[in-house]
């Protein structure tokens, strides 16, 4: 073999050293970037859940922030939560419920955030938004319909509660049931739901952590 041939074998195992060394950084690289992407997106979850009361939340399902509305664009949410702003990505299939005003900035809202890749999937208002002034804020076709306020006492006849426009009290009604599961012995001044027939009876009493 003559000293040109020797040469260029030299050479050519140097770029294929070089190439590869160079695979490895690059691939080093992406590897790096694929971590640290994952990293970040783990960061997020645990931020967005933390300011969640939503039970699901602590068991990686789709749960709900609620929070007050302070601005929205086409990609982003931002809600203030405990005094805090949280900024929330919307999802590409990201809708409001339907009826909601086209001006909702200032509300409190319930939104659903995918707990995969930490975007809003849905927004509502929250039942203290769409209440009126006698705590209603919902009604089927029925008659029976739904408030929220503030309890002030129970017996074992009535319920008297408080709503923006005074206290009122509702009478049992025979097959009235109360959530126990996020009552305690003293759940007087909390925030309640309560189910009410067209007749005026109270149908049930529920405790939601969220409120």
């Amino acid at each position: 073999m003559n000293k040109k041939m020797v040469i260029l074998c030299i050479s050519l195992a140097g770029a294929l050293t070089t190439g590869s060394l160079t695979g490895c950084s690059n691939q080093n690289d992406s590897s790096s970037n694929t971590q640290h992407k994952e990293s970040n997106s783990a960061e997020n979850k645990l931020n967005l859940q933390q300011y969640s009361k939503d039970p699901d939340s602590k068991q990686d399902e789709d749960f709900d922030l609620v929070g007050t509305l302070e601005k929205e664009t086409n990609d982003e949410l931002t809600l203030v939560i405990d005094d805090k702003k949280v900024k929330v990505p919307k999802s590409n299939a990201f809708k409001k419920e339907k009826g909601t005003p086209k001006n909702i900035d200032g509300k409190q809202v319930n939104v659903e955030i995918n707990a995969k890749n930490q975007n809003a999937e849905s927004l509502e208002l929250t039942p203290q938004a769409k209440a009126d002034s006698n705590g209603v804020y919902e009604k089927d076709t029925d008659g029976d319909y739904s408030i929220i306020g503030k309890l002030i006492d129970e017996t074992d006849n009535d319920v008297t509660v408080e709503v923006p426009s005074g206290k009122k009290t509702y009478k049992k009604a025979k097959d009235f049931e109360q959530d126990s599961e996020n009552m305690s012995e003293d759940s007087k001044n909390k925030v309640v739901r309560l189910e009410i027939k067209k007749n005026d009876e109270v149908e049930s009493l529920e405790v939601n952590p969220e409120d």
